[in-house]
């Protein structure tokens, strides 16, 4: 859709943005429930609309000088959230929805009743409707914010004075007045005993500050002002000018009587005459009560303009210092919320780095038990190598032993190195030893007939063994 289109067709800015936000639905899943105009806070200072569907709530940014005039800046889901608090007054609606996230503070115009249905028929999420008196809802008094509250009373008590004028009778407005006045100097009073004394002044106020009393009885002065003004209708500077008029005819019937003698034509040209005066007079004195009493509301409107001006000055101040600490509160609860993630961070890597450690110190304990029963295994089989070398050397010499006993010569002899012939033998054994490497051949041996040098022929193997040479392993 082109922005031309919806210039030239002069539609409503909550129009286009209706129509944009049904197209961009056209080709999507959810179902599209209603659009209304919302305030996204600090998400974006422009207009924006929000669009609800059965699965959440999308959040649209208006420009109406961007080629698109609507930009989808957040979407929100249902699900994101497991619980919402609605604060309902008559204009708008204030839902505090919260998750496992960062809560968020959203307002929807003109159909916060629609939105929570919605909520209800198409998610789980638990809902809390804020239950208050009616006159909380009323614009003014929905924040409960005391200077809000005042302004809202005065603004509401003129209205109220002006229709009062209206309808009661012009007989009562005297009295009205002075009742307001009497009440005006006996408020002045007691808001200067109520700054010593609070409680003199407020029996009925179960909290009972100087703010109290100040607000209270600046609220009545007001009050009572305002109602002196209303009801006054001009008659104190129209007392002059009658008087003065009254004053005039006096002298000019003084003057008439003393002329009593004169001709009936000089009579009349004389009343003439006076009649101009009079009538001159009477229209002066009728123009000067006219400037006064518009002087006096001048003033007076002056005075409300700048009553006006200081109580939107004060309240702006209020306002920006209650923003200032609501802001420093956030950033407060911000930091808290950065340095306790920090600390459970570091506890968390604390925790991970003993673990750690843990596992390399039982590794390592495991690993060192497991050298320590591998050196005992080995241990015990050196030990069992011993046993049995040691039982096979004993074999062996009780072997030799009863070969040296039943031969009766079994001391070996040797040859010549050059000779590998055995000769002078009182034997006929055929081993061959070696001097060097102690180790002795049989006949059919792999190296019986390669060993040449060194050689220690033996009647038996016996003897071979008993004299410390071991048998070829080939």
């Amino acid at each position: 859709m082109s922005k031309t289109r919806y210039k030239n067709q002069k539609e409503s800015n909550e129009a286009i943005a209706k129509a944009y936000i049904e197209n961009d639905y056209t080709n999507s899943q959810n179902k599209l429930l209603l659009v209304s105009k919302a305030n996204y806070g600090e998400k974006s200072s422009n207009v924006c609309y929000s669009s609800v569907d059965d699965k959440g709530m999308n959040f649209y940014e208006f420009n109406n000088n961007a080629e698109r005039n609507l930009m989808l800046i957040e979407r929100y889901e249902w699900a994101d959230f497991s619980s919402v608090t609605i604060d309902h007054s008559v204009t708008k609606s204030v839902f505090t929805f919260v998750g496992h996230g960062e809560n968020r503070d959203i307002t929807i115009e003109g159909k916060g009743k629609e939105v929570e249905q919605v909520i209800r028929n198409h998610s789980s999420m638990e809902v809390n409707v804020v239950k208050r008196p009616v006159w909380t809802k009323v614009l003014g008094y929905r924040s409960q914010t005391t200077w809000k509250m005042f302004m809202a009373s005065t603004v509401y008590t003129l209205i109220l004075l002006f229709i009062l004028h209206a309808l009661l009778p012009a007989a009562t407005h005297n009295f009205i007045m002075g009742l307001a006045l009497l009440i005006l100097f006996l408020s002045i009073i007691g808001l200067f005993i109520g700054l010593i004394k609070p409680k003199w002044v407020l029996p009925k106020f179960k909290i009972k500050t100087r703010k109290r009393v100040l607000f209270s009885y600046l609220y009545l002065i007001l009050s009572c002002f305002f109602i002196a003004g209303v009801f006054s209708d001009g008659e104190s500077t129209s007392t002059p000018a009658s008087t003065q008029v009254s004053s005039s005819q006096n002298s000019v019937t003084v003057a008439s009587k003393k002329d009593g003698a004169d001709s009936s034509e000089q009579k009349i040209e004389k009343n003439d005459s006076d009649k101009a005066v009079k009538e001159k007079k009477k229209q002066k004195a009728e123009e000067q009560a006219a400037k006064e009493e518009a002087k006096q509301k001048a003033e007076e409107q002056a005075a409300k303009e700048e009553a006006k001006q200081k109580a939107e000055e004060q309240a702006a101040k209020e306002e920006a210092k209650q923003k200032a600490e609501e802001q420093a509160a956030k950033e407060e609860a911000k930091q808290k919320a950065e340095e306790q993630a920090a600390k459970e961070e570091a506890e968390r890597k604390a925790k991970e780095q003993a673990a750690k450690e843990e596992a390399e110190r039982n590794a390592q304990e495991q690993a060192a038990k497991e050298e320590a029963e591998r050196n005992a295994q080995e241990q015990a089989a050196k030990e069992e190598a011993e046993r049995k070398a040691q039982q096979q050397a004993a074999s062996q010499q009780a072997t030799t032993s009863s070969s040296t006993s039943s031969s009766g010569n079994y001391k070996p002899f040797e040859n010549d190195p050059s000779d590998d012939q055995q000769s002078n033998m009182s034997c006929s054994g055929q081993i061959k030893g070696n001097k060097n490497s102690k180790i002795y051949h049989v006949p059919g041996g792999a190296y019986y007939d390669r060993t040449q040098d060194n050689i220690v022929w033996f009647c038996s193997e016996a003897d071979a063994q008993a004299a410390g040479y071991r048998e070829s392993q080939r």
